[in-house]
C-alpha cells in the first residue's frame, strides 16, 4: 500500500472526491476526502486495527487525473484494444458492496489485498425473484450471498440459486459480465485494498471484454514463451 500512497501523492496531488462511510452504498454516507491522505492512512500499521474509515467506491480518478493510468494500470491493461469506456477505482479498508447487477461488463482487477466475489447468472429462477432493495436501487438486492442461511427464511426462494464463489488475490482479475448479479468485500484476511474497474458498455459488452481479456492472456503466453526460449538459449 505504501507504493499506492507515493504514487497518488505524486500525480493525484490535491484531488478531493465523495467517500462512502457505512456498511455499503445502500446506506452510506457520502463524504469528501483527500485521495491520497486516504492512502496514506491505509498505509500505517495502525489502521489495521482501527474503524475502516471511508471507502473510495467507483471513483474517477483517471478522468480527474489522467496522468494516473501510467502510474497505477498495469501495463498489460494499457493502450489495448477494444478500449473500456471507463476506468473506475476502489480503494479502502473493510470494505463492501452488496448484491447488485450492472448495466456494463467489468474486468475487476486486484492490485492490493484480497477481496471475496459471489456471483449469480442473470438467467436463473432464483435469482430472478431476488428481492430488491428499493424501486429507486432496482439493481440491488438486500440478500448476503455470503451468508445463505441467514437468509433463509427472509428469502426463501434464495438458498436455491446458484452462487458462484472467488477470492481475488493481488494480480488477480475476475471478468463479471452485464446484469450478473455480484457481491464484493474484502476478505477477511486483509485491511487494506485497492481495485480497478474496467467497464465495457453497449450490446457488444460482453463481446469486446472477452476480447480484451483474450488479448491480455496472449500477450502473457507470448513474453512466456520468449522467456524460456532465451532461458533454454542461455543453458543451452
Amino acid at each position: 500500500m505504501r507504493w499506492l500512497a507515493g504514487e497518488l501523492a505524486a500525480g493525484a496531488g490535491d484531488l478531493v472526491v465523495d467517500a462512502e462511510v457505512g456498511c455499503s452504498y445502500l446506506d452510506a454516507e457520502l463524504v469528501p476526502v483527500s485521495v491520497p491522505a486516504l492512502a496514506a492512512y491505509l498505509s500505517e500499521p495502525r489502521a489495521a486495527v482501527e474503524a475502516p474509515g471511508p471507502y473510495l467506491a467507483q471513483a474517477d480518478l483517471f478522468a480527474e487525473r489522467p496522468g494516473l493510468r501510467e502510474r497505477l494500470l498495469p501495463p498489460s491493461l494499457t493502450d489495448r484494444t477494444p478500449r473500456p469506456y471507463r476506468t473506475v477505482a476502489w480503494l479502502g479498508g473493510a470494505t463492501s458492496s452488496p448484491l447488485h447487477h450492472d448495466p456494463y461488463a467489468g474486468l475487476l482487477v486486484q492490485q492490493i489485498g484480497r477481496k471475496r466475489c459471489a456471483l449469480l447468472p442473470p438467467d436463473s429462477p432464483s435469482t430472478q425473484s431476488l428481492p430488491r432493495h428499493s424501486l429507486l436501487q432496482g439493481n440491488s438486492s438486500p440478500v448476503d450471498p455470503f451468508a445463505p442461511r441467514r437468509d433463509t427464511e427472509r428469502y426463501p426462494d434464495y438458498p436455491a440459486a446458484a452462487v458462484l464463489e472467488h477470492v481475488l488475490s493481488e494480480g488477480d482479475a475476475l471478468l463479471i459480465p452485464r446484469r450478473w448479479w455480484h457481491a464484493v468485500r474484502t476478505d477477511d484476511s486483509t485491511f487494506a485494498s485497492f481495485s480497478l474497474t474496467l467497464w465495457w458498455d453497449g450490446a457488444s459488452a460482453d463481446a469486446e471484454a472477452e476480447r480484451f481479456v483474450r488479448g491480455v492472456l496472449e500477450s502473457k503466453e507470448r513474453r512466456d514463451e520468449g522467456a524460456r526460449t532465451v532461458g533454454a538459449e542461455r543453458n543451452g
